[in-house]
């Protein structure tokens, strides 16, 4: 008879709530339309976190759009949410983000962030770029199992983009998975980091 695997969650030992001492980061007011490009793969929750900040500024009064760019979106293809923020809902135009107009690329999946379609969106100095290292595997794995994902490359492509002030790494999979014991935690994970930075 089979049964469920469970993960063993010795990664991370807690004696305490590792969030307690951590603080609320000061809310910004917005002036002008704050842009938001989340990238990832299909069955992640690119789309979730999108829908999250939409419902958050909803419940603010604060206008907001959504537009997701699904493609292969089945499981591991790839996928980017355009959200736009405002004040209030007349302020925003257009839903699309276009090319370096990213206040915050949302990196959930580092293949997909170094695209050029999302390099195109970020300004150098402008965009703050916070990006998962992890490095899943894409629907392009299932042809080709001996694929190199060139990771260093990516990341130093990213770098050139944001400029090295602008960005920052994080193992976001094994440390969500490690506080949650699910992976499916990992693009939250990745909103509240961005959050407090």
């Amino acid at each position: 008879n089979g049964s469920l695997r469970k993960l063993k969650k010795e990664s991370l030992k807690l004696v305490k709530d590792p969030f307690a001492d951590l603080p609320m980061p000061q809310a910004k007011d917005i002036h002008e339309p704050y842009s938001i490009l989340i990238t990832g793969i299909g069955g992640t929750g690119v789309i979730t976190i999108g829908a999250l900040l939409g419902m958050a500024a909803h419940l603010e009064g604060k206008g907001c759009t959504v537009l997701d760019f699904t493609g292969l979106s089945q499981k591991n293809g790839a996928v980017m949410s355009h959200v736009r923020l405002a004040a209030r809902p007349e302020d925003l135009a257009a839903v699309r983000i276009g090319p370096a107009g990213a206040d915050l690329l949302l990196g959930c999946d580092m293949i997909v962030s170094a695209s050029p379609a999302a390099l195109s969106r970020i300004e150098q100095g402008a965009t703050r770029v916070v990006i998962n290292e992890d490095l899943p595997p894409t629907a392009g794995f299932v042809g080709n199992t001996d694929i190199d994902f060139e990771g260093a490359l990516m990341k130093r492509s990213l770098r050139q983009a944001a400029g090295e002030r602008s960005i920052d790494f994080v193992d976001a999979t094994e440390t969500a998975t490690a506080l949650m014991g699910d992976s499916i935690a990992t693009n939250s994970f990745m909103l509240g980091y961005a959050f407090q930075k």
